[in-house]
C-alpha cells in the first residue's frame, strides 16, 4: 500500500513539475526575455540606444564605381558604347540624426551625412583619376528642355556652347572628385542667348537636387554633393514605447504621410508606389519573423523598398535572417512607377522595360534607376552597351538581421544610375546616336557590424538567450523524467498489488484438505518412590 501511495505522489509531482516548467518555459521566461530586449532597443531618452540613434558610433562604407566609356568617338558615329567599371572609390560615411523634438511615442529628426575619402580601401584609385563618362548634365538638360520647351529647342542649340562651355559635348573627361562632389560648371560667362537659356535651366533646376545655383548665378552639377551639404527632410518616427513592433516606423517624411512622386490612384487613396513603409534603414523593430517582409524607405530614389526573407545565415556566431530585394523590386507590376516621361527604350505603352525605373519626378532629370550591371533587367538594356557583368552576390540589395533585437549585422544598398543616349530634336551632336541606356555609376552603401559591437551584442543579450534556450529544455526534460519515473512506479505498484490480489483469490477458491486427528497417548503416572530408610548409629531406624 505504501508503494502505491509513494508512486502516485511521484507521478503527481512529475505532472505538476512538467506543467509548471512548461508554463514558466513557454510563457513566463519568454515574456521576461522579451521585456529585457524591448528595454534595450526602444528609443528611451538618456540611454545608450538613444545616443547611438543620434550618432551612429561607426562608419559605413560608401563605395562608388564609375563607368568609363572607352570608345566615345565611335558612339558619336552611331556605335555601341563600350564601358569599363573603374573603382572602387571608397568613402567613410558618417551618419547623425539631428533630434528636433519628441512627443510621447513620436520622435522628429533630420539626417546628416558626411563623406570622407578612404585612400587605403580605394587604392590604387584616387579622386583625381580622369575618366571619360557620358556627360550627365548635357543629356539631362537637353532632354528635359525637349520635353518642357519643344518650341525653344533651336534657341537651346544656339545657346548650348554658352551653357556648357568647355564641356559642350556628349562625353566629358572629368575627375572622379568633380563628378561626385566638386561638380561640372554650367552657365559661366554666358552671352545674351545663353543667358535666356540659363534662365530656363534655372527654372528646371528648382526641382533637381543635383544642380546647385551659386552666388554668381552660375550652376554646378554633381552626383553626391547635395547629400554632403544638405540635411534630409524631416522624419516623424515611432520610438517603440507603446509597441516595440513599431520601433522606427516612419509616420511622415517631409511633412507628408506618403510620397508624392508617383502616379496617383484615380479611385482615391494612396497607390503602393507612394506608400511610406518601414524605417529609415538604420534601425529595425525587434522580434523579426521569417514570414514577414521588412521595409525601409530610400529617399535617393523616393520610394519604399521591400525586403523578403530568403534564408537563415550567421555572422561570427550570431544567427541572422537574410532579407533581400530581387527582380520584383523593379518589375513595375503595380504600374504606378511608370511616369511615361522618359523616352529611350520603352514598352509599347511608354513605360520602361523590366529592371529599370524612371527617376524624373524624384530627381528632376531623366535619370534611370537599375540594379548594378543591369542585374534582373531586360536584355535590351544589357545589350545596348558592352561591358555589363551582372552578379547577384555583388549587385543585389540585402540585409542580415539578428531576429531577436532587429539589429542589422551586415547589409548593402546598391543602385545604378543611368541615362539614355539618344537623338534629341534640334541638337545636331546627338542625331547619329544609337539609342542606348548608358550607365553612369553604381553605389554600394554597406554595413558590417564592427567586432566590438558584435561582442557586445553577443555578451549582453544573445548569451542570455542561448542559456535560456538550453536551460528550459533541460528543466522540462528533467521534469518529464520525474513524470516518467512516477508513471513507471505507479504502474509497477498497481501491477504488484493486482498480482497479490490474484494470488489471494486463487488460494481462497481452492478446497481445504481434512486434517487427521490422532488420539493422544495415555499418560502413565508412576508411583512416587519412597526414600530408603537411613540407619542411625544406635541401630534404630530413623
Amino acid at each position: 500500500m505504501c508503494g502505491v501511495i509513494g508512486s502516485v505522489i511521484t507521478l503527481s509531482l512529475g505532472a505538476i513539475l512538467v506543467i509548471g516548467s512548461c508554463i514558466v518555459g513557454f510563457l513566463v521566461v519568454p515574456n521576461v526575455v522579451r521585456n529585457v530586449i524591448t528595454g534595450e532597443v526602444v528609443l528611451i531618452e538618456n540611454t545608450i540606444q538613444m545616443e547611438r540613434f543620434e550618432r551612429v558610433p561607426f562608419t559605413l562604407n560608401f563605395t562608388v564605381k564609375i563607368f568609363n566609356v572607352t570608345n566615345p568617338q565611335s558612339v558619336l558615329n552611331g556605335g555601341v558604347p563600350f564601358v569599363t567599371e573603374v573603382g572602387p572609390y571608397v568613402y567613410k560615411l558618417h551618419q547623425t540624426r539631428e533630434i528636433l523634438g519628441m512627443n510621447g511615442d513620436v520622435i522628429r529628426y533630420k539626417r546628416h551625412e558626411h563623406f570622407v575619402f578612404d585612400p587605403v580601401l580605394s587604392y590604387p584609385y584616387t579622386e583625381e583619376d580622369v575618366l571619360t563618362i557620358i556627360n550627365v548634365p548635357y543629356h539631362a538638360i537637353i532632354q528635359v528642355a525637349e520635353t518642357l520647351y519643344p518650341s525653344l529647342m533651336p534657341l537651346v542649340n544656339l545657346a548650348i556652347d554658352g551653357v556648357f562651355g568647355k564641356n559642350n559635348q556628349p562625353f566629358v573627361n572629368i575627375t572622379a572628385r568633380e563628378l561626385l562632389f566638386d561638380g561640372i560648371p554650367l552657365c559661366q560667362n554666358t552671352g545674351l542667348i545663353a543667358t535666356i537659356a540659363c534662365n530656363i535651366i534655372r527654372n528646371i533646376a528648382q526641382g533637381a537636387r543635383n544642380i546647385e545655383q551659386l552666388e554668381d548665378d552660375s550652376l554646378v552639377f554633381s552626383i553626391l554633393d547635395y547629400k554632403e551639404q544638405l540635411p534630409s527632410e524631416e522624419y516623424e518616427v515611432l520610438r517603440g514605447l507603446d509597441d516595440p513592433a513599431d520601433l522606427g516606423r516612419i509616420l511622415k517624411y517631409g511633412g507628408y504621410n506618403r510620397f508624392r512622386h508617383w502616379a496617383k490612384n484615380p479611385e482615391g487613396g494612396v497607390t503602393p508606389c507612394n506608400q511610406i513603409n518601414g524605417t529609415d534603414a538604420g534601425i529595425y523593430p525587434p522580434f523579426v519573423k521569417r514570414s514577414d517582409s521588412i521595409y525601409a524607405i530610400n529617399t535617393d530614389i523616393c520610394r519604399s523598398v521591400e525586403l523578403r526573407y530568403e534564408y537563415d545565415t550567421e555572422y561570427k556566431g550570431i544567427p541572422t535572417y537574410r532579407y533581400a530585394a530581387n527582380e520584383w523590386l523593379l518589375d513595375n507590376d503595380e504600374g504606378c512607377f511608370c511616369l511615361n516621361e522618359t523616352r529611350g527604350l520603352n514598352r509599347e505603352d511608354g513605360c520602361l522595360l523590366k529592371g529599370a525605373m524612371e527617376l524624373y519626378s524624384c530627381v528632376g532629370a531623366f535619370l534611370v534607376l537599375s540594379y548594378p550591371h543591369f542585374l534582373f533587367a531586360d536584355n535590351i538594356y544589357r545589350n545596348s552597351v558592352v561591358g555589363m557583368w551582372p552578379d547577384e552576390d555583388k549587385h543585389k540589395i540585402f540585409v542580415d538581421i539578428e531576429p531577436n533585437t532587429g539589429t542589422p549585422i551586415r547589409g548593402a544598398k546598391r543602385a545604378q544610375f543611368n541615362i539614355f543616349a539618344r537623338p534629341v530634336s534640334g541638337i545636331p551632336a546627338t542625331q547619329t546616336f544609337r539609342t542606348s541606356l548608358v550607365p553612369i555609376l553604381w553605389v554600394d552603401e554597406s554595413i558590417i557590424l564592427p567586432d566590438e559591437f558584435v561582442e557586445e551584442l553577443t555578451g549582453r543579450l544573445l548569451h542570455s538567450l542561448r542559456l535560456v534556450d538550453i536551460f528550459i529544455p533541460v528543466i522540462i526534460a528533467a521534469c518529464c523524467l520525474v513524470l516518467l519515473l512516477g508513471t513507471g512506479l505507479t504502474i509497477r505498484a498497481f501491477l504488484v498489488r493486482n498480482s497479490i490480489k490474484k494470488t489471494e483469490a486463487v488460494l481462497d477458491s481452492k478446497p481445504q484438505p481434512e486434517v487427521e486427528t490422532r488420539p493422544e497417548p495415555e499418560t502413565q503416572i508412576e508411583p512416587r518412590s519412597q526414600p530408603e530408610p537411613r540407619l542411625v548409629e544406635n541401630g534404630a531406624t530413623k
